[in-house]
């Protein structure tokens, strides 16, 4: 959930004072009990690294999965018994109340968590993620969102998802990343949004996927609260001067297409890896017999490396991340633009608030290191940087007294750096899902970003 002002929840507070079950919290924390399958004999941690993965550990003399020792649920005596790798099917929630203020949202209450699921034996099948979002505003906005990574026993078949409804406003400055953009006063675009992602993956040989998907964006109800064109001065909203430019209505338009994925997972886990690649890529054409408001081309790609840092706590990691996404060809509509925070779980862009920047292509990179703080591994921490670049095209709209410009800029043109650190409550150990609390700073920006489970 990004939070840009929004004030740290209560729930963080409540439960870091609230007293424990009677045990130790000093422990230093300790992998799981129950042995892998089958069991590897070991006299160190770097054996067991070796031998089988970076994430099992030597303990009495055989490689076991590393697990830290007390958590959130520990804490209100809510975790599972047992300290061994969960059954398949056992559902491991975690979940958290949403109570805050944003200065351009107002009063802010929901819900926001993470679910996770073992769809097949854990020693062959890569855990499953399900995160959500259901949040109300006094201003009344309503985001109901929903990103799924789904593996099928084995990990044969992987399916990825991204659907959302949203009652919205949000700030928009005009495209790219340079001078302009950076000094341009915002505007204040109301718009409704049902967005249904949907990719299918089948392995088709080692940590290497394929598969199809369709795209749907439905942007309606869109307008400029702040727009004034009859005025002495008039005042122009980047998706109403957009819009006219490139011949789409400005109060409603849609993007509808087809999806040709490539991927390449290694990781040990969707929700908070301690090593393995990940690489993805999508190629998604929107014609407009399927719906599109103007037919479009576009391309979103990405990889991330997971490095680890210490055998004995495996998760130490330096994570990094680099995404792209561009328009290949035909014009896309102003607020389906790649944008930062509108990725599949809104991670990109710590620093900015969501759609600070926006253009026709995005060149986005993030480093990460991750750390734990207290032996028992209740409590985490980060340190991270990212940096950004848009591209934008030259584009003029005019009417009767009122003109706008806006410059091209290229990718790698201007780039917009943000750095921050966080803390990390362990929420859920089954699972490896933290609750994170990070705070950065951007040029001319800081904010509050809050929400379970890593960011990528």
């Amino acid at each position: 959930m990004r939070a840009g002002a929004l004030l740290p929840l209560l729930f963080l507070g409540a439960l870091l004072v609230a007293p424990g079950p009677a045990r130790s919290e000093d422990r230093a924390a300790q992998p799981a009990t129950e042995a892998a399958e089958p069991s590897v004999p070991c006299t160190c941690d770097p054996q067991c690294a070796e031998r089988i993965q970076q994430g099992s550990v030597c303990v009495d003399g055989h490689c076991q999965p590393y697990e830290d020792a007390w958590s959130l649920l520990d804490w209100i005596g809510l975790a599972r018994e047992g300290a061994h790798a969960p059954p398949p099917f056992v559902l491991l929630p975690a979940i958290l109340p949403a109570i805050g203020y944003n200065p351009a949202m107002g009063a802010l209450f929901g819900l926001t968590g993470t679910l996770g699921m073992y769809l097949g034996p854990p020693s062959t099948t890569t855990i499953s993620s399900l995160q959500a979002v259901a949040l109300y505003s006094t201003m009344s906005q309503l985001t109901l969102q929903l990103s799924t990574t789904i593996l099928s026993a084995r990990n044969e078949w992987q399916l990825q998802g991204d659907w959302r409804f949203l009652l919205f406003n949000q700030k928009t400055y005009g495209l790219g990343t340079g001078p302009a953009a950076m000094s341009a006063a915002a505007s204040v675009d109301d718009f409704n949004l049902l967005r249904l992602h949907q990719t299918v993956l089948r392995k088709v040989w080692g940590d290497l996927y394929a598969g199809l998907g369709y795209r749907l964006d439905r942007y309606y109800a869109v307008q400029d609260r702040g727009m004034d064109l009859q005025g002495p001065a008039p005042v122009v909203g980047p998706n109403f001067a957009y819009s006219l430019a490139y011949g789409f209505d400005p109060n409603q338009y849609t993007v509808s297409g087809l999806n040709l994925a490539v991927l390449h997972d290694s990781r040990d886990s969707t929700l908070n890896p301690y090593t393995g690649y990940y690489g993805s890529a999508n190629f998604t054409v929107s014609p407009t017999f399927l719906g599109s408001s103007q037919a479009s081309t576009g391309v979103e790609a990405q990889f991330r490396a997971y490095v680890p840092m210490n055998v004995a706590v495996p998760r130490d990691v330096l994570a990094f991340w680099v995404y792209y996404r561009g328009i290949t060809s035909g014009v896309a509509p102003y607020l389906s633009l790649p944008a930062i925070g509108w990725d599949q779980k809104n991670r990109t862009g710590r620093g900015y608030i969501q759609g600070r920047w926006r253009g026709t292509q995005q060149l986005y990179g993030e480093a990460e290191w991750r750390f734990r703080i207290t032996n028992n591994g209740l409590l985490g921490g980060v340190l991270f940087a990212n940096a950004v670049s848009f591209a934008s095209p030259a584009f003029q709209a005019s009417g009767p007294g009122w003109s706008y410009s806006s410059p091209k800029t290229g990718l790698l043109q201007y780039v917009r750096p943000a750095a921050g650190f966080g803390l990390r409550f362990m929420m859920n150990r089954d699972s490896r899902t933290n609750v994170t609390l990070d705070f950065a700073f951007g040029e001319s920006s800081f904010g509050v970003w809050f929400n379970a489970g890593e960011y990528f």
